[in-house]
């Protein structure tokens, strides 16, 4: 029931093979909210061929082309057999990440002074630099400053400076949180992590899963000391449908776009013309 929205792209394709065969099923979806189009999985049988599974996995990329999705991510466990049928229908590896399970914890058993609270508009501008300094810009158009499903949590220190934020993401089944902490943080990464998942609200009971990125190992440095489960390692792949293209200006005024025009100098050349 949770898929069931007008606004959201969800298709599952079923492939059958020739003959007698188990059939092959996977499942794409993109939300309107982000750009990319994400594969929630793949049902395949250990008699499936290869041929079968890439003839599968292209079905799904074009019915995301047909969204206008700009590229398709797949989480892929990092020891699977199924890399090489993704790496020939053209997927490659962006960054690796770990999910871990967390369960709130006593409050008077943390230690960070200040907690975490709900992002506000004023919030955007700090959380857009933290993200620009934490994030690869080769992962920046993948993933975005915010996935934009609902409020997420900003934590900043005594002075006032922003050092923290979590994007949130609630479902049926528990609530995801990504956060992008700075690296020279001046408390302990590991008590400032209990302290969001004590600090997310509406958890009403369900379980908190925390996802650490690869180009932030502090962070997964700090989930490993804490009593949490920790999931496998994955790769997140990707496939991309376009590739970003920078256009240079035909004539560039750099007297004019400094905002500092000069007008003794002309913004064309004038020609000159004999008098008819």
């Amino acid at each position: 029931m949770s898929l069931i929205r007008p606004s959201d792209h969800v298709f599952t394709g079923v492939h059958q093979p020739q003959g007698e065969r188990e059939r092959l099923v996977g499942q794409i979806h993109q939300s309107p909210r982000v750009n990319s189009a994400h594969i929630n999985y793949l049902l395949i049988t250990e008699e499936s061929e290869p041929e079968e599974l890439v003839v599968l996995l292209e079905g799904l990329i074009k019915q995301a082309g047909h969204w206008g999705a700009k590229q398709v991510i797949v989480d892929l466990e990092s020891q699977s057999d199924l890399f090489p049928y993704f790496r020939q229908v053209g997927f490659s590896v962006l960054a690796k990440q770990r999910i871990y399970k967390c369960q709130p914890l006593d409050p008077n058993l943390l230690q960070v002074e200040h907690g975490w609270r709900i992002w506000r508009n004023e919030d955007i501008q700090s959380m857009r630099r933290l993200y620009m300094t934490v994030v690869p810009p080769l992962i920046q158009p993948i993933e975005p400053l915010t996935r934009r499903e609902m409020l997420g949590l900003v934590y900043y220190d005594t002075t006032g400076s922003l050092q923290a934020y979590a994007d949130l993401v609630y479902g049926p089944k528990g609530a995801w949180a990504l956060p992008i902490v700075h690296p020279q943080i001046d408390v302990s990464i590991s008590d400032l992590l209990l302290q969001l998942v004590n600090d997310l609200p509406d958890r009403n009971g369900r379980p908190i899963y925390v996802a650490s990125r690869s180009y932030q190992p502090w962070v997964e440095q700090a989930l490993e000391t804490l009593d949490v489960e920790s999931g496998p390692e994955q790769a997140m792949m990707i496939r991309y449908l376009a590739l970003r293209q920078r256009v240079g200006a035909e004539f560039a005024f750099s007297s004019v776009e400094n905002g500092k025009p000069e007008p003794t100098l002309p913004l064309a050349p004038i020609k000159r013309q004999k008098d008819v």
